[in-house]
């Protein structure tokens, strides 16, 4: 039994089991720090919920949009007949959008929050309405309850009553809700006898301007037959998104301006269909726009920071045993979890000052702190200040390492397996000479 206590210290085996335990052990204040990265964010995505509350949602734009009334006859099953109200949908022949967005950054808090005050014109022309092929007897259409729609998803956020000019009349839009089903809630310009007027044969040309707030992203439904759209915003990220892309785009240190070009063959919609048919149960899989981008937030880049702790903490550890095989130094598992849980620190130091001073200085100022605490630690136990400079040059080729992956957003994935092929590479060639079975039986068997 004497032997025993000798062998373990000595056992590499031993020692290696013991480091695999400790990294085991390390897992549970690293789950507890991902714990914290996931409250903090969700923080923050309440605070950005609290803003678009009051300042306005991510919109989405439709129209305008061409609606006409008609009476129906309809027959009960015990042969009543009564009259209804039906509707037709006629969406516009040409349509151009012009968008101009006013972009800025909102708190609340610590958090940062992409908004917008954008100024929308909508010019464009409606075909004479056709009913051919509608089954609708036009006696029964009642054009002086026509009226206008645009579609708008958070209505609250509309900065200024807008008006309708259409052929030379000017009409002011009211609150509707959800006249057209399946469309963004609606505020409508009643159009009362200018149908009349036109004599529902001439093509009729409108222009609206709309101002409205929102977060984050823009999005307009293509509802011409042919429909051009331009924006132009300062906000120097931009992301395109929805089913179009744009036909042309300039991205300048200034802002971005972007133009679409979509023609109706593209689109789920028909160009005219009666109210109640599932004919715009698919419109919104059309939209397209602007998405104000920003750089992955310190929490998510945190986040994806802890993926690599394991790593971090399992190759520092390998640094001491190898310097304990190779110098036969012996350190205590005590001392290994010290270091582990100083390296565990840098990622709580890292969010905790992400919040505050941006994520670059906040890593090279955790980085900092968590080397020093390692580097002047292993000069006492590697009893060597050789050994101990050695172990701050891994640790910095280690730091520096995982932030230029996670830089390195689209290349992460190869950044981190190259690194560790390297790693890997550098630990079998230093270890390619070394017995392990001398090291183990250094002492002798237990016995």
């Amino acid at each position: 039994m004497q032997s025993l206590v000798p062998w373990l210290r000595q056992s590499a085996s031993i020692r290696v089991f013991t480091i695999g335990a400790l990294i085991l052990v390390l897992l549970i204040p690293l789950a507890m720090i991902k714990g914290v990265i996931h409250e903090r964010d969700d923080t923050g995505q309440a605070a950005k919920f609290e803003l678009m509350r009051v300042w306005g949602e991510a919109q989405l734009v439709a129209g305008p949009i061409l609606v006409l009334p008609y009476k129906t006859v309809e027959v009960t099953k015990h042969g009543k007949v009564f009259e209804d109200q039906s509707y037709v949908v006629f969406l516009p022949s040409t349509l151009t959008i012009e968008a101009t967005v006013n972009s800025e950054i909102r708190y609340r808090g610590l958090h940062k929050v992409p908004v917008y005050s954008s100024e929308v014109r909508f010019t464009g022309t409606f075909a004479p309405p056709d009913l051919d092929g509608l089954g609708i007897d036009v006696t029964r259409i009642e054009s002086q309850g026509a009226y206008v729609a645009l579609g708008v998803s958070d209505g609250r956020a509309i900065t200024k009553t807008p008006a309708l000019n259409i052929n030379g009349h000017a009409v002011t839009f009211i609150p509707a809700g959800e006249q057209i089903n399946s469309l963004p809630p609606q505020i409508v310009a009643p159009l009362g006898t200018i149908l009349d007027k036109e004599g529902q044969q001439e093509e009729m040309r409108f222009e609206v301007t709309l101002n409205i707030n929102g977060t984050d992203t823009l999005r307009f439904l293509p509802l011409g037959d042919t429909t051009r759209a331009s924006m132009r915003s300062a906000w120097q990220n931009p992301s395109f998104i929805g089913s179009y892309l744009p036909e042309r785009r300039e991205i300048t240190a200034a802002g971005f301006e972007a133009n679409w070009k979509i023609s109706s063959i593209g689109r789920p919609l028909p160009s005219r269909w009666i109210a109640g048919t599932p004919a715009g149960k698919s419109a919104e899989s059309s939209a397209f726009g602007v998405s104000l981008y920003m750089p992955i937030s310190a929490y998510r880049q945190t986040l994806r920071a802890t993926k690599y702790a394991v790593l971090f903490i399992g190759l520092t550890f390998i640094a001491y045993f190898l310097f304990e095989v190779v110098t036969d130094l012996r350190l205590h598992p005590l001392q290994y979890l010290l270091v582990g849980f100083a390296n565990s620190l840098f990622y709580l130091l890292l969010l905790s000052l992400a919040e505050h001073i941006g994520f670059g200085w906040s890593y090279t100022t955790s980085a900092a702190a968590s080397c020093g605490l390692i580097v002047g630690y292993s000069n006492s136990i590697l009893g060597s200040r050789q050994r101990a400079t050695i172990m701050a040059v891994i640790l910095i080729l280690l730091y520096s390492f995982l932030y230029m992956t996670l830089k390195a957003e689209s290349y992460a994935m190869l950044a981190g397996a190259i690194g560790l092929w390297i790693s890997l590479a550098i630990i079998m060639y230093l270890t390619r000479r070394i017995d392990w079975y001398a090291k183990s039986d250094s002492s002798g068997n237990p016995g």
